[in-house]
């Protein structure tokens, strides 16, 4: 069994990525008038993964920071541990439905993937930086020290500073 040290980072981690991976998409949705844009969204879903890669690793250089200046650096782990298992206690279930409705997408007849995507992706897409903000905060409130707190804010924010910044630099004129 693997514990929750290792799967909680990874699974944030993972979350984070995949996110990334469909903000870079998202920044780049309606840009581009051509009529084939497979390779236009594979370069957008690469820089969202490039740019989900980049924040991922400074977030990562801030944890070690602060789990290097600790006291006790495992109780500290411990309490980000349980600070990410949190976060994961409000993000899994979005992240259930919201792969979910992509993987319908890819199975299903044009018309219900369609139906599918406007059904469960539209409104999560718009309710996703509230998703993020309230994990933040849930960790944040329930954590047993302010670093940790700080850190559960840092992780939120950082998420959702991909998209804005991806678009601010690609995407500000259409294609």
């Amino acid at each position: 069994m693997v514990s929750a040290a290792i799967t909680v980072p990874a699974t944030l981690a993972s979350i984070a990525l995949i996110d990334a991976a469909l903000a870079g998409f998202r920044a780049a949705t309606g840009r581009n008038g051509r009529i084939r844009k497979h390779g236009y969204y594979l370069a957008a879903i690469r820089r969202g993964l490039i740019a989900g890669t980049a924040v991922l690793t400074c977030l990562a250089l801030v944890l070690t920071i602060v789990l290097a200046t600790a006291p006790d650096p495992s109780t500290r782990y411990t309490d980000l541990t349980h600070a990410g298992i949190t976060m994961l206690w409000i993000i899994g279930p979005y992240t259930a439905i919201a792969l979910a409705s992509l993987a319908g997408y890819a199975v299903l007849p044009r018309r219900p993937a369609t139906f599918l995507i406007l059904l469960g992706l539209g409104p999560l897409t718009l309710i996703r930086p509230l998703v993020t903000i309230a994990a933040g905060l849930a960790a944040a409130s329930t954590a047993p020290n302010p670093p940790t707190a700080a850190c559960a804010i840092l992780a939120a924010t950082s998420v959702l500073t991909v998209e804005p910044w991806l678009h601010q630099r690609w995407y500000t004129k259409p294609a």
